[in-house]
């Protein structure tokens, strides 16, 4: 999940270590373990980098030296090639279990109930797989699940918001008894903050073992903030809700954190960071999708271009029409007999 230094979005399925900026002096062991990671990434990024042809690359920007207080900065993640991917016990769609089963907990008003048709919409679209949408759950405070939530404290309460859902307590409590037998992913989306024991908040956790995740689109609106809604925040607020629902199934589905490009399945430490990165995976990233779903990458892109002509993400459908085209041009050239 993505997280924040204060909170944010915790990564289910997190390889890394965290870099201390608060000038401590690491241990030795902490050292070795740094060096060694960036030995292989820098080794992992010069492979990929020289691999990739030009035409292949149009559209993707590589991530840049990490600057304070972002992401990278801080957590010094493993990179995860295509290669390591596929020798690695990732969870697969299978007769049995293809399905991605969106839970709504809690209440949701007209306006969030439309959020979550787009969302189950998005996870077909974007994952090929079929996606079902369940009733949702209300959230209890009783004897049996009084360790779900707690007080906010003072200084951190924005809005109305005065308690927290305690996001692993949650998948325990309320998820894992009611996973769907034909569910590959089980996914709660609430519109109630979580947090975790040991952060302020997070967008969203989840567990591969178990295929089963949670996250809030709580702080994605300004009445989160105490603010008033003003013009582009619900195309801003949906928008989010797309990115965390790609990230975080991503994990579900074995991907770790990107540290090759510009892309959804980047680490992020504030929802600054997550508004900037893109809403596309990058070709790692889509590799290791295609390969795990066996889609068929045409109707991928020609679904997608039409779902973000719906909900009017212009920018987003012309990048997807210029990487379709680019595909059928490569499979053009593939089927040409040489003369």
């Amino acid at each position: 999940m993505r997280r924040g230094l204060a909170g944010g979005i915790c990564c289910m399925a997190f390889v890394g270590i965290f870099v201390c900026a608060c000038g401590e002096e690491p241990s030795p062991e902490t050292l070795k373990k740094e060096a060694e990671i960036r030995k292989l990434n820098a080794d992992a990024k010069q492979e990929i980098y020289a691999k990739i042809a030009p035409e292949d690359e149009r559209g993707f920007e590589r991530i840049p030296e990490p600057k304070a207080g972002e992401w990278l900065y801080h957590y010094l993640e493993k990179a995860q090639t295509f290669e390591a991917y596929k020798v690695q016990a990732v969870p697969r769609p299978s007769d049995e279990r293809k399905t991605i089963v969106l839970q709504p907990l809690g209440s949701f008003n007209a306006e969030q109930l439309k959020v979550l048709e787009a969302l189950r919409e998005y996870a077909e679209v974007f994952f090929q797989v079929p996606a079902r949408l369940e009733k949702p759950i209300e959230i209890k405070l009783d004897d049996a699940t009084v360790e779900l939530s707690r007080p906010v404290p003072m200084g951190q309460r924005h809005g109305t918001y005065e308690k927290q859902y305690l996001a692993p307590k949650v998948m325990d409590l309320l998820l894992k008894p009611k996973l769907p037998k034909d569910a590959c992913v089980y996914l709660g989306i609430t519109m109630e903050d979580l947090c975790t024991p040991d952060t302020n908040f997070v967008f969203g956790i989840g567990s591969m073992k178990h295929r089963v995740g949670v996250y809030s689109l709580a702080r994605y609106y300004p009445e989160f903030w105490g603010n008033p809604r003003k013009d582009g925040d619900t195309h801003l607020a949906l928008m989010r809700a797309f990115k965390v629902l790609n990230h975080e199934t991503g994990h579900m589905f074995g991907l770790t954190h990107c540290i090759f490009y510009k892309c959804s399945m980047n680490g992020a430490n504030t929802l600054d960071e997550t508004d900037v990165t893109p809403l596309h995976y990058c070709p790692v990233c889509a590799k290791k999708l295609e390969w795990n779903i066996g889609q068929d990458s045409v109707k991928r892109f020609e679904q997608l271009i039409e779902f973000y002509k719906k909900y009017d993400f212009k920018a987003e459908a012309d990048w997807q029409a210029a990487r379709l085209e680019r595909l059928k041009s490569e499979r053009a050239k593939k089927d040409t007999p040489n003369e």
